[in-house]
């Protein structure tokens, strides 16, 4: 699993299989969120099995999802509140980590 850590509160991700959740947790990451949108890709994992993975573990759970730049705009400010009740670092990811990292770049600029 290819990550990039933005800062101390957010690491973000390409896209993560159902397994990868339990490693997600092991690394100490307290929530997962979800840019991408369902559908985007044939065998990409639907949000809600990835959800049911997290919740399982102890993980919160965001799906902010993104597939255009007024996406982007319209999911600054719900970023941004889900980072702020965060109760620890957020693991998030996309098709490729990108929109993670624009709605990062938004919250912050």
């Amino acid at each position: 699993m290819q990550t990039k850590k933005l800062d101390d509160a957010i690491t973000v991700a390409y896209q993560i299989a159902v397994e990868d959740v339990q490693a997600i947790r092991d690394q100490g990451f307290t929530v997962l969120m979800c840019n991408r949108p369902d559908g985007e890709d044939p065998g990409q994992p639907l949000w809600e099995d990835v959800k049911s993975a997290a919740e399982a573990v102890g993980l919160k759970t965001a799906f902010l999802p993104v597939s255009s730049r007024e996406d982007a705009i319209a999911m600054k400010e719900p970023f941004q509140a889900a980072m702020e009740a965060a109760d620890g670092p957020v693991f998030a990811y996309c098709r490729t980590g990108t929109r993670c990292e624009i709605l990062w770049t938004l919250a912050n600029s």
